[in-house]
């Protein structure tokens, strides 16, 4: 039988950077056209809602016949919000529902607010501002990781992503045919934004449907509580020597690289992006990074996890002189974290999001995973999202779940 996601217990979270959106108050009668303050969408935009109110995901009850595999009822994870205004303009004046934002982000990882077609850029900024980010963030920070991404030129946080031609969209006039299209269908590169390349990673990742094909595009998450929850501990320490809570991984973005089919791992890679001049402007480190694998998750306390494909080799922190091992090389490394992620990224954990024009998911890279998919599905189609990742605030790096003792 099929069951609805259902919520966590509530806790009392609170978000630890105050709102930068403008302090003057806007009048509820300054609506947008088409806009009502009913309780109900409209058509050409959201209603102005005081309160969120959040669903479940596609997929999570008996009456969802779209093959999407149900939430399970064990773990927090992800919402959709119909009825909000994500606005500069609305969210001023509603302090209250600002912090309520911050919270169910936290407390569910991932949250799509419907109805958003109407937001600028700076709208977007000031919304991932809420987010804990580092003030020169748009200067020195954003990055393409994988794939270099056009970013709009008076709003240098925002970048667009997808297969596109754009005309004068907020200043930028660019195309690009998208970095997936050699991808098999079912290649997955699974990965927590900016982790190889980036100290401290984002938090926060925002991304806005401008347009979307008729089939494909969709983007997977996953819940990196649940594979905490789910992590073979025993095989990986009786296989490998070590346990997960003592590894961290070195991250790497290498030059030229495979990922295995499942989108956990490489299977093989040379050089580093970021060694020559031509190819490092978009890089932040390219001596890559050092990040535990299992973590604590600062505004819930929950234990996660945090990864991506671009493993490097593995470390132990651990003292423990019955573990066999205190390092891992490449191939090594890659197995250890195949088998790390499996459990947790199976079908009956991943949501596939079906975007629509309009939609803005935020998501938090310490609670959920998640990977694009294969451009092939709509070969000749475009699809354009706009997208926003800062770094944090020191403070809210990854740390690891078990501080170890001196």
């Amino acid at each position: 039988m099929r069951m609805r996601c259902a919520a966590h217990l509530q806790r009392n979270i609170e978000p630890t950077t105050k709102s930068l959106f403008a302090p003057r108050s806007v009048p509820t009668k300054k609506l947008k056209p088409g806009m009502s303050v009913s309780s109900s969408a409209s058509s050409n935009g959201p209603s102005l809602s005081s309160h969120l109110n959040l669903n479940p995901l596609p997929g999570g009850g008996d009456d969802d016949d779209d093959g999407t595999p149900p939430c399970s009822s064990t773990y927090h994870f992800g919402r959709i919000a119909e009825d909000i205004d994500l606005s500069r303009a609305s969210l001023s004046a509603r302090p209250a529902l600002q912090r309520e934002i911050v919270k169910a982000v936290y407390e569910h990882g991932l949250i799509v607010f419907r109805n958003q077609a109407h937001l600028s850029p700076r709208d977007e900024v000031a919304f991932a501002e809420l987010f804990t980010h580092q003030p020169d963030d748009a200067d020195v920070s954003y990055t393409g990781g994988a794939g270099t991404q056009h970013r709009l030129p008076d709003h240098p946080s925002v970048a667009l992503v997808g297969s596109y031609r754009v005309h004068d969209f907020y200043g930028l006039t660019a195309s690009s045919p998208g970095v997936y299209g050699h991808w098999h269908p079912d290649q997955r590169a699974w990965h927590c934004d900016g982790l190889a390349d980036t100290h401290p990673p984002p938090d926060l990742t925002t991304m806005r449907c401008i347009k979307t094909p008729s089939i494909g595009g969709e983007t997977l998450f996953a819940s990196s509580v649940r594979a905490a929850e789910l992590l073979p501990t025993e095989l990986l320490v009786d296989e490998f020597g070590m346990h997960p809570e003592d590894v961290r991984v070195n991250y790497k973005l290498f030059d030229k690289y495979k990922i295995a089919r499942e989108g956990t791992h490489l299977e093989e890679a040379e050089g580093a992006k970021g060694e020559t001049r031509e190819g490092g402007w978009d890089v932040n480190l390219s001596g890559g990074t050092s990040v535990p694998l299992v973590i604590r998750e600062r505004h819930t306390g929950r234990k996660s996890m945090v990864g991506t494909y671009h493993v490097a080799s593995i470390v132990s922190s651990s003292n423990s002189c019955s573990l066999k091992k205190k390092s891992l090389g490449f191939r090594d490394a890659n197995a250890y974290l195949a088998k790390a992620w499996k459990p947790g990224l199976s079908e009956e954990n991943v949501y596939k999001h079906r975007w629509r024009v309009g939609d803005l998911a935020a998501w938090s890279n310490r609670l959920v995973i998640h990977t694009a998919t294969s451009t092939k599905a709509y070969d000749g189609q475009e699809r354009l999202h706009t997208r926003i990742r800062m770094r944090s605030l020191e403070e809210d790096a990854p740390i690891p779940w078990k501080i170890q003792s001196s």
